[in-house]
């Protein structure tokens, strides 16, 4: 009984269509995130045309990526994910062109409040916050995306790192918390 109430509690705020739609969402990005091969790369990029709020181009999408609100993605031509990476749209994501996402990558475009005791923050809605990730970004492999971030065209996320502000054009990012290197093209 008290799960149920839980249940109850988290589903706030989204309607039964949403729910369906999640749960269909995560069945087949489950399944296809599954298949190997060329064949499974094939499968997700039909699969992305489909749930994707906009897909420009052919996604190159690895196996065992997890993508959850993928209504709220948008991403432009050439976009390429590497295997065990989790991307969730709640608060939107924007992808340009030309975007290689490295191993293991986190970006998560909602942040759960953790102000005060109560409700318990398992128990709290997320609160959406926008990522933008500009043309010819490649994130290294391990890296996370914090919510709220603008990546900057032409900017290289080190692995591991995590972003926690926007980014400048052309800048080598590392560290936690990210901070530039140097730019692009400096020696």
């Amino acid at each position: 009984m008290k799960y149920l109430r839980f249940l109850k509690e988290k589903a706030k705020g989204y309607s039964l269509g949403t729910m369906l739609r999640l749960e269909f969402e995560s069945l087949f990005f489950g399944i296809f995130s599954l298949v190997p091969t060329t064949g499974g790369v094939i499968l997700r990029a039909l699969v992305s045309k489909v749930f994707f709020k906009r897909c420009a181009g052919f996604a190159w999408i690895q196996p065992r990526v997890t993508i959850v609100h993928a209504d709220r993605i948008t991403m432009g031509s050439n976009f390429g994910v590497n295997s065990g990476s989790y991307i969730n749209g709640v608060g939107g994501i924007e992808f340009g062109s030309y975007v290689l996402i490295g191993s293991n990558v986190t970006i998560s475009s909602g942040q759960h409040p953790i102000e005060g005791e109560l409700p318990p923050v398992f128990a709290r809605q997320s609160i959406p916050k926008k990522i933008v990730i500009g043309d010819d970004v490649w994130i290294g492999a391990g890296a996370v995306i914090m919510p709220g971030v603008t990546i900057a065209r032409g900017t290289v996320i080190g692995a591991n790192a995590v972003v926690t502000r926007d980014t400048e054009e052309y800048a080598v990012m590392v560290g936690a918390p990210a901070r530039m290197l140097r730019k692009r093209g400096a020696a």
